[in-house]
């Protein structure tokens, strides 16, 4: 019987490549480091956190039943620890997501964007000519210095 590490060609096929030679021929196609890995139709957490804040309850709010989701139910317990039972984490955490979430003023130190009329054809090359003599002046300016 031969040995079948001697059988096997001292060099790489001329096929293979040499620079980035891959996983070794012995165990190319039996399974990786994790074979079942993740099963299908896993949730993350992300997933989990948006299912159960989106579920909806029934709730009675000023006298009338409601329905309502999680994140809503939270946030309105939120909002009456805060102003009714006068609880001032409740109301720090209030205050943060109110001004983490409610729209943006706009910044006074801001300009405009002004758009022109649209143009003519005849209008727009008349006016491209005149920017096109207004920059071949300055070239001729600056040439001659």
């Amino acid at each position: 019987m031969a040995n079948r590490k001697s059988d096997e060609p001292a060099q790489p096929p001329a096929h293979e490549e040499v620079s980035h030679p891959g996983p070794p021929t012995r165990r190319r196609f039996k399974e990786s480091g994790n074979p079942k890995g993740r099963p299908k139709g896993a949730k993350n957490r992300k997933t989990i956190v948006k299912a159960v804040a989106d579920e909806m309850h029934s709730a009675i709010e000023s006298g009338k039943r409601r329905r309502l989701s999680t994140l809503d139910l939270v946030l309105l317990r939120l909002r009456n620890m805060a102003m009714v039972e006068k609880n001032p984490r409740a109301f720090e955490e209030l205050h943060r997501l109110i001004k983490t979430y409610q729209p943006q003023e706009a910044n006074s130190n801001l300009g405009y964007i002004v758009v022109p009329a649209a143009m003519t054809p005849e209008e727009f090359m008349a006016e491209a000519e005149k920017q096109n003599a207004v920059s071949d002046a300055r070239q001729e300016a600056l040439s001659r210095k």
